[in-house]
Formats: C-alpha cells, structure tokens, sequence
C-alpha cells in the first residue's frame, strides 16, 4: 500500500496539448510520475507495456472515447491491468453524466476546469485511500464579475506568472476569433463535421478561460455537428459563440493593454 501520493505512477489519456501541459505542470510540481498519450489506443499499448497506479481518462479521444477505453480496460485478463483505478476528467459538467463513467467502470471524476488541490485530493482518495469519489467533482465559481472569462484557475496553474498568462491572452487573439469565424463560415456551407471539428477545437479554451456563457453552445454544435442533427440552430449558436469570443478578445485587449 502506498504512504505518499509522490509514490505513483499516472498514466495520462488526453489529446489536448495544452490539457497536457496544465496535468503535467500539476504532477511534477508535486514529484508525482506521469506518463502521457494522446488517445486510447495508445492507452491500452502503455498499460502493456509499463505499470501504472492509475488513469487520468479525458473523456472526448480521438479513435476510442474515454468511455469506451475504461470499458476495454476493465474487459482485459490482466488483473494487474484491469483493475487499475480510472479518474474521468470531463468538460461535460452536467447532472447525471458521472452515472455513465461509474457504470463504465471509473473510479472518480473531476469537471475542467480544476484546481490543482482538486486533483491531488481525488488522486489520494482514489489511489492512496482506494476509495470511490463519485461525489468528488470541482465545481467552477461563476463570482459576478464585468468581464466575460475568468483567468482564477489560469493564474493558479502558473503560480502567477503574469508574462505567461499575457502570452496566453495574445495567443488567444491570434488564433480563436479566427477559428470562431471559421466555424461559422462551415455551419454556413453545411459542412457540419468540420463546423463539430472546429467547435472542439475551441472547446478546450473556453473551459480553461470559463467563458461561462457558450460553454453549452459550443458543446451542442460540437455534437449536432459530428452527427449532423438539429443543424437548423447551428448558425445562431455559431454566431453567438463567435460574438462573445470577439468580445472576450476586446476585454483581453483592454486588460493586457494588447
């Protein structure tokens, strides 16, 4: 049995790099090992060929979903394999989405946004304490504030850094206006899976940003488009997502002095 949580090994599965990066600052900062893949496939060859203590499963991969992963994990022979606890980590906060990864066979989850604190409190109850933390989940503060995003949980992540949060802010400006007005261009052409490819892409910013007021416009384009479905309200969402991203990249202006 493990005395300290620095004695693990993680496997992470997630296909964004800058979910990546933010998982990966967390457990080093805390000298906790940690092995990374970009889908679940990959997930399944690294579990062959190393030992792991537990998994941290995005939910949305690429090839096999989070879902559909820890359901294969949990169906191999390999007791040493299959028994490892799964940690769901989910942009999708809604109510009544944790009983789909419990009856997968997940031993937790966390919503991202999460605090570091978050994240090594569930790893330790999961792993170090064996427990099931189904009623583990970080809840995101909307505080009031004027502007539309929130950068608490940005900050938190770098320590504080304030250069590195203003590169984010420009990397921002670069290239997700641009994205929102491509994806709006698709939606207009029809092109619902591209539009859906576009709508993830933007997804994970959003998040990170809590740019709280499309973050279930994004996701309903995100699905509608992928399986071409009420594509009859994707202009409007597409539309209302690339206004607010405008107008988040006005305020980033103003506060950054961009």
């Amino acid at each position: 049995m493990f005395k300290k949580i620095t004695d693990i090994n993680v496997l992470i599965v997630e296909d964004n790099e800058v979910n990546q990066i933010v998982l990966k600052r967390i457990l080093q900062l805390n000298k906790i090992t940690n092995f990374i893949v970009n889908n679940g496939e990959d997930a399944l060859t690294a579990l062959h060929n190393n030992t792991f203590d537990v998994i941290l499963m995005d939910i949305q991969l690429p090839i096999k979903n989070g879902i559909e992963t820890t359901i294969e994990i949990r169906q191999l022979k390999d007791t040493k394999i299959n028994k490892i606890p799964i940690i769901a980590l989910t942009a999708n906060g809604l109510k009544g989405e944790e009983h789909k990864y419990q009856k997968a066979g997940m031993n937790g989850y966390l919503t991202k946004p999460f605090k570091e604190n978050d994240l090594l409190n569930i790893l330790h109850s999961v792993v170090i304490n064996k427990s099931n933390s189904f009623n583990t989940k970080h809840t995101v503060n909307n505080s009031s504030t004027e502007k539309m995003y929130n950068l608490v949980q940005v900050y938190e992540l770098v320590q504080g850094n304030e250069e590195f949060v203003k590169n984010l802010a420009q990397i921002y400006l670069d290239t997700i206006p641009s994205t929102a007005k491509e994806m709006v261009q698709e939606i207009e052409k029809h092109n619902w899976g591209m539009a859906s490819k576009l709508a993830h892409k933007l997804k994970s910013t959003i998040d990170t940003m809590q740019i709280a007021s499309i973050k279930e416009d994004i996701r309903a384009i995100e699905f509608n488009g992928k399986n071409a479905t009420n594509t009859d309200s994707l202009l409007e969402l597409g539309k209302n997502v690339e206004r607010v991203i405008n107008e988040v990249a006005v305020q980033l202006k103003e506060e950054f002095s961009l």
